[in-house]
């Protein structure tokens, strides 16, 4: 019953991976579009950021002004990101390269907020892992942005499509790597191994 558990699990692995696979090679070839949805993501990680750190404001002892300074990034990360979540598909060519550079310009801002935040609180008891990794990640996607407003969707649309075969691939060789090595255990033949007993010297002499 395990075996015929383990085959199953394998198999639908493999199937999986397969899906994977050819989903990430479907995202490869798709472009324009995505720019969009990309963007229309982006706003919601904006929003879902700036509330994140709006109610976790208490759990840093921040001074007047370092509170100040996050109140600000996050209403402004709350904003942009609902105009993100809007404005991608209800806009003008020119309205859509102002935007992708206010994304830009918020997402800088956000960064560096972010990471002076975490220097300032570094000696404090609270960790300051989100504030940094929140701050890595506005910075790269500012950079992109800045970089390559038109062709971020695209770049990462390819990026995510790469991951995605290569994931998909390595899921298939892993079911049918493991599927191979119990087929091989449950073919080899099994080893018996016996047993003597040998009397210790002098034994006899301790029992009379």
């Amino acid at each position: 019953m395990q075996d015929t558990f383990m085959k199953k699990h394998l198999n639908t692995s493999a199937v999986l991976g397969t899906l994977i696979a050819v989903l990430g090679i479907y995202m490869m070839f798709q472009g324009e579009s995505f720019t969009k949805v990309f963007v229309s993501i982006l706003g919601v990680v904006l929003v879902f950021s700036g509330a994140h750190t709006l109610f976790g404001m208490g759990t840093f002892d921040l001074g007047h002004r370092n509170k100040i300074a996050l109140l600000i990034k996050s209403l402004l990360s709350i904003v942009i990101g609902l105009i993100a979540i809007i404005v991608p598909f209800a806009t003008a060519v020119t309205s859509w390269n102002v935007l992708l550079y206010v994304l830009g310009a918020e997402l800088l801002i956000s960064a560096f907020i972010s990471l002076v935040e975490a220097m300032l609180l570094r000696k404090g008891a609270a960790s300051v892992s989100s504030l940094v990794s929140e701050g890595m990640f506005s910075l790269v996607i500012a950079v992109l942005l800045f970089a390559f407003p038109r062709q971020i969707g695209e770049m990462l649309l390819k990026l995510v499509g790469v991951v995605l075969i290569a994931s998909g691939i390595g899921i298939v060789v892993w079911s049918v790597r493991i599927k191979k090595l119990t087929r091989q255990f449950n073919n080899a033949p099994a080893i018996e191994v016996t047993a003597e007993v040998v009397d210790e010297p002098g034994s006899g002499s301790d029992k009379s």
